[in-house]
């Protein structure tokens, strides 16, 4: 499932520029791959984020955490020794937590290279178990914390 909130500056933060500035945009999206694909999927994160922090000056946090797999090993054991994968196994659950100064610096990194082929490599190699759902806007409000 994927979430994104977008939070308006105040005056009292920005007082020269907060009618001028559009809302900060923050994505949190939460990925459950093939536990055997789990390894792709990552390379594939990195890329996105690598590329994010050279080339895209507006993404200011892209985060990945990876939950450990709460599936069995997914490597089982039948009579005989013979070892064997299971492809069925859920993975880890990985989320990634990203920051844009504007909803299109958001938009630009939708557009990017490496996103694109994130995008394209979930349908066609079939890495998730699950359905990342659909962006949903509004479902996120930050109560507390910092950066």
């Amino acid at each position: 499932m994927a979430v994104h909130k977008t939070f308006p500056a105040t005056a009292a933060e920005k007082p020269d520029t907060a009618e001028k500035e559009q809302p900060a945009v923050e994505v949190i999206a939460a990925l459950v791959p093939w536990a055997n694909r789990e390894e792709r999927l990552l390379s594939l994160l990195h890329s996105v984020a690598a590329h994010a922090q050279k080339q895209e000056p507006n993404c200011t946090r892209y985060l990945i955490y990876v939950h450990p797999s709460t599936s069995p090993s997914s490597n089982l054991n039948i009579a005989g020794g013979l070892e064997i994968q299971n492809t069925r196994l859920k993975g880890s659950k990985i989320e990634i937590v990203e920051r844009y100064s504007t909803p299109g610096a958001f938009e630009e990194h939708t557009q990017s290279q490496p996103f694109r082929m994130l995008v394209q490599a979930l349908g066609a190699e079939g890495l998730l178990s699950e359905s990342p759902g659909r962006m949903e806007e509004g479902r996120v409000q930050c109560v507390g914390g910092f950066e």
